[in-house]
């Protein structure tokens, strides 16, 4: 279930799995002893990818679960530029669901999540376009940097660097980790690297650039050397690139202690891609891995060949070891907290020894086993997800000792404030206080720090802090420090503020705080057409909306309202208001009375001025909120404009029926034209119904997600044989013409060709053709300004019914015509197109207008 609102983000550190938004996580006794055994593994695998969901879920789970490695998944992008099947989110807003899908599967397999600033552009063909559209560098630096923090013993790449990767992204990915790998273990190099991502910034080598504003560069730490790099090959589909020389591991093996295999592990993790539709059945039995080495000494016996994992690896650590074969054996399962008294004095020799990666790893480590065995629940809670500027919130504080330890609760700390409390924990009694902390009024909203500014180039994020490069999100705004005292041992645990509210249906519930303001701001519509022909009442005059709710409560509030275009102020309004938390004010402004053409740009954006206590304020920013029921809710803000499109477009015909597909958009940018849309379900499809509507749309791979299309094939097709047209948006399924999936009057199989240059030449076939001149002249200027791609899964037929009105290819490839096929049948006409409407319409292409008014236009045949 979905819901997306006015107001709600989910923020996570780089060092350590922190679990927040989410129900707190529960430790068994099982878990326990595994954590136990794991304090005596020193060794560290890290994955390396493209995307969110091109990780081995198997592989990380048995190295982070049977081999009790520290382990994690670099993932270069965030996904942005994909589908989604569970909404309409594209873009960065679909990256921020992978981003959360990703640590929802990491919280099952066990391993950490990082990522680089990469943005996922969309489908590349070849490594030297995605290397040249993120910057090498840059990335690579990234890369550089995740590998210097994490130190990992091994690398494993999911792709190799050649066209076998199957997408630019994927074979970018393996280059790029096998440079790092020789990289950042080679000072020279290295500083050759940074010198050159610091071309131009100002910076000098030598410099303390981690604190360089620029944010381009990695840390200057000591070198980090892998021992080795290497590729887990695969068989997908009809590529096999496994062979029996390959270095080969079981990693199906069945845990009792988990009470699953690592199949079925990897099955409910990597089912947490649910945007792209990846739920899968849980693998039972063997399963074998395979590897190709592509640099450093190849494994011969185990994968850690060469690595020493054991506490000998660290100076005076040689003890340490049998401290924890003693803990591991006499560990009760029954009783965890028996172990406490040896984990204090573990802690305690393990800080003795020299500082270091590993040393302070394991601390932490201890630290949390300390608390487990105890049964020490914490928590900091609030019952609302927003923390406003200026307000105040209500935070409750929980203590309670599920297990009989001995522990001195010395002090809780929250925002500068210190409680009194200084007492023994009693045993399963409950501990509690409440407390009101002022919100700043200058405090930081809480934005995802890879959105803080603008897109670099459209290749990558800027970010501002290097700090920051590499996590996978932020780190909460608020964390509560609980200081306690084992056997003399002083801890220091901390807990983020959470909201924690009862859902009647879900029970008891946690989600995120975040800071927000005091004023929130929205527009619409995001797209304005102003010049319809011969549009209707609705097009004649669009309106602007403005929106904004307060998030206060204060009465005759002086408030002006400013809308400008661009620089340009071309709208005011004073007034005074009686605000309210949660009440929203609007006000309708005719787009027309407004906008002024050719004044430098075609965005209308608003300015909210409010005046509190003798300080004048300003808010220009609206709250996104994205809920689905398997991550935490998410949110961020944007500058909302309405985007003014004053280019002709002319339309015949008034009633579209569409049927919604996946991540789709289409349907607002059709009432834009001025069409009555109705949206269409089963039982909506009837011979009867159908009449009323000059087209039938399906939405982006509808016949893929909605079963019933297929059901009511005879019915759409006696709807064009009566006259009707069918447009068919682009679907992903090849077994058209194998009868498996009905779609259209004639056969025809849907291919994976792709024209993914947004600015690829378009070539005009069939210049008579009526979609290219009726109502709209369709020429070349249609094509100009798309945005991340042409065509996505175009037809491919011989069948001399089809139309293939158009051409066009990607640099260096041969034509393909089957990016919009069109066959007359009976009166009407079927449409099947790979043409990416539902991103061009959406971002304001005025030529995807045209060409789509053309197509829902197409007229009767006699």
């Amino acid at each position: 279930m979905k819901k997306v609102c006015l107001l709600a983000f989910s923020i996570f550190a780089f060092h350590f799995s922190l679990v927040f938004a989410q129900a707190p996580a529960i430790h068994t006794s099982a878990d326990i002893y595994m954590q136990l055994k794991k304090l005596n593994v020193l060794g560290s695998v890290l994955y390396i990818a493209a995307h969110p969901d091109d990780e081995n879920t198997r592989l990380l789970a048995y190295f982070s679960k049977e081999k009790q490695y520290r382990t994690g998944y670099l993932s270069l992008t965030r996904g942005d530029g994909g589908q989604n099947l569970i909404g309409d989110e594209q873009g960065i807003e679909l990256g921020l669901i992978r981003t959360q899908e990703l640590l929802a599967a990491r919280r099952i397999d066990g391993a950490e999540q990082f990522f680089s600033r990469a943005y996922d552009f969309g489908f590349s063909k070849n490594a030297a376009e995605a290397l040249r559209i993120w910057g090498h560098d840059k990335i690579l630096s990234d890369v550089i940097r995740v590998i210097k923090k994490f130190k990992p013993d091994i690398i494993i790449t999911r792709f190799p660097g050649d066209a076998r990767a199957g997408h630019g992204h994927h074979w970018a990915s393996a280059l790029l980790a096998n440079e790092a790998f020789r990289l950042a273990g080679d000072s020279v190099a290295f500083n050759r690297l940074r010198d050159s991502v610091l071309a131009g910034t100002g910076v000098h080598q030598g410099q303390d650039v981690e604190k360089d504003s620029a944010g381009l560069v990695f840390l200057t730490g000591m070198p980090w050397q892998a021992k080795r790099i290497l590729w887990n090959t695969f068989n997908f589909g009809n590529t096999n690139t496994t062979s029996p020389d390959q270095f080969k591991m079981e990693v199906g093996d069945y845990d009792p202690l988990l009470g699953q295999g690592f199949g079925e592990i990897a099955a409910e993790s990597r089912s947490q891609h649910k945007s792209q539709g990846f739920g899968i059945p849980r693998q039972r039995g063997q399963a074998t891995e395979f590897f190709a080495t592509t640099g450093g000494e190849p494994p011969v016996n185990d994968i850690m060949d060469g690595v020493n994992t054991t506490w000998s690896r660290v100076q005076g650590g040689a003890a340490v070891e049998a401290m924890v074969n003693d803990i591991v054996e006499h560990y009760d399962f029954e009783h965890p907290e028996k172990s406490i008294d040896a984990l204090v004095v573990l802690y305690k020799t393990i800080s003795a020894l020299p500082d270091g990666y590993w040393r302070n790893r394991k601390l932490d480590e201890v630290q949390n086993l300390i608390v487990e065995c105890s049964g020490l629940f914490m928590e900091a809670t609030t019952n609302s997800e927003y923390a406003v500027e200026g307000d105040s919130m209500r935070v409750s504080f929980f203590i309670n000792e599920g297990n009989k330890a001995d522990i001195h609760l010395d002090n809780v700390k929250f925002d500068g404030f210190d409680s009194s409390i200084n007492i023994n924990i009693p045993y399963n009694q409950n501990i509690g206080f409440n407390k009101y902390f002022p919100v700043p009024v200058n405090r930081n909203a809480t934005q995802p720090y890879w959105l803080v500014k603008p897109l670099d180039n459209g290749g990558s994020f800027d970010v501002t802090d290097p700090s920051l490069i590499g996590n996978a999100q932020n780190n909460p705004p608020y964390m509560a420090v609980f200081n306690l005292t084992v056997n003399g041992l002083h801890l220091i645990v901390t807990r983020p503020l959470q909201a924690k509210y009862t859902d009647a249906v879900k029970g008891e519930q946690y989600q995120p705080v975040v800071v927000i303001p005091p004023v929130i701001v929205s527009v619409s519509p995001s797209i304005a057409l102003i010049n319809i022909r011969p549009g209707n009442a609705y097009t004649a005059n669009p309106v602007m909306q403005v929106k904004y709710k307060t998030n206060f409560s204060e009465n005759q509030v002086p408030v002006t309202i400013k809308i400008s275009e661009g620089a340009s102020s071309v709208f005011t309004k004073d007034t005074v208001i009686n605000a309210e938390a949660g009440k929203e004010f609007e006000m309708d402004v005719p787009i027309k009375k407004v906008y002024v053409k050719n004044i430098g740009t075609d965005l209308l954006g608003t300015e909210i001025y409010v005046t509190r206590n003798g300080h004048r304020y300003v808010y220009s920013h609206y709250l996104r909120s994205i809920e689905y029921d398997h991550i935490p809710h998410i949110h961020y803000f944007y500058r909302d404009n309405v985007k003014v499109l004053d280019d002709e477009i002319k339309t015949v015909g008034h009633s579209i029926g569409y049927v919604v597909g996946a991540g789709d958009k289409v349907p607002p940018a059709l009432v834009q034209m001025g069409y009555n849309v109705k949206i269409l379900n089963a039982a909506d499809i009837t011979d009867e119904n159908l009449k009323q509507f000059d087209a039938i749309i399906t939405g982006v791979r509808a016949y893929d997600v909605d079963a019933f299309l297929n059901e009511k094939y005879d019915v759409l097709m006696r709807y064009v044989k009566n006259g009707g047209n069918l447009i068919v948006q682009y679907n992903r399924s090849n077994q058209i013409s194998n009868g498996q999936i009905k779609v259209g009057p004639y056969p025809f199989a849907i291919s994976n060709i792709r024209v993914t240059n947004e600015n690829a030449e378009v070539h005009i076939l069939q210049p008579n053709s009526g979609v290219l001149n009726y109502p709209n002249k369709i020429t070349d200027a249609d094509f100009k300004n798309w945005i991340q791609e042409r065509s996505i899964y175009q037809a491919n037929t011989q069948d001399a019914h089809f139309e293939e009105p158009i051409g066009m290819h990607d640099p260096n490839e041969k034509e393909s015509n089957g990016s919009l096929i069109i066959a007359k049948y009976g009166k009407g006409n079927f449409v099947y197109t790979g043409i990416v409407f539902f991103r061009e319409l959406p971002a304001g292409v005025s030529g995807a207008y045209r060409l789509m008014a053309n197509l829902i236009a197409l007229k009767k045949n006699q």
